[in-house]
């Protein structure tokens, strides 16, 4: 029995570290359903008041990681709240007519055209909508740097 736990638990951990570069899965989710499960089978098992708060936290943060990396990288080019929106739409277009290149050129399309229909500025223009590329990668980068902290967290907790 307790092979087939962490190996459900191992399996989880994997769909959790794909949901952070596949935005259609959700984030978070399996990383909970993981560590729920495991302590629903395993009733002796304690988590310690920090793993409980350092979870939350970062489940709060990767739900923000995206937008506040974009926004920050756009804001740093010069872009507006406009810009912020239209990476979004542009995530939703992207992913819904290209598939997961979507969530890469979706952005980066939206935001450029936005931007160079307010200021006719082609180089602003690229250079606002590169800078969502820069926030995918490091929003991206926190989120699994952050996912793989409370994993191990985890794994040292069982073991």
């Amino acid at each position: 029995m307790d092979i087939f736990l962490i190996i459900l638990v191992l399996i989880l951990f994997s769909l959790e570290i794909i949901a952070i570069f596949l935005p259609v899965l959700p984030e978070g989710v399996f990383f909970w359903l993981a560590i729920i499960l495991y302590k629903f089978i395993k009733v002796d098992l304690s988590y310690s008041i920090y793993f409980w708060i350092a979870a939350i936290i970062v489940t709060i943060l990767l739900f923000l990681a995206d937008y506040l990396a974009g926004a920050y990288f756009i804001k740093k080019r010069g872009g507006s709240n406009k810009t912020i929106l239209a990476a979004g739409i542009g995530i939703i277009l992207g992913a819904l007519f290209l598939g997961p290149l979507g969530f890469i050129i979706g952005p980066f399309l939206t935001i450029f055209i936005l931007e160079f229909y307010l200021s006719r500025n082609k180089n602003k223009s690229f250079q606002i909508a590169l800078s969502s590329i820069f926030a995918l990668i490091t929003g991206t980068t926190a989120k699994l740097i952050l996912e793989l902290f409370l994993m191990i967290w985890f794994l040292f907790i069982i073991f």
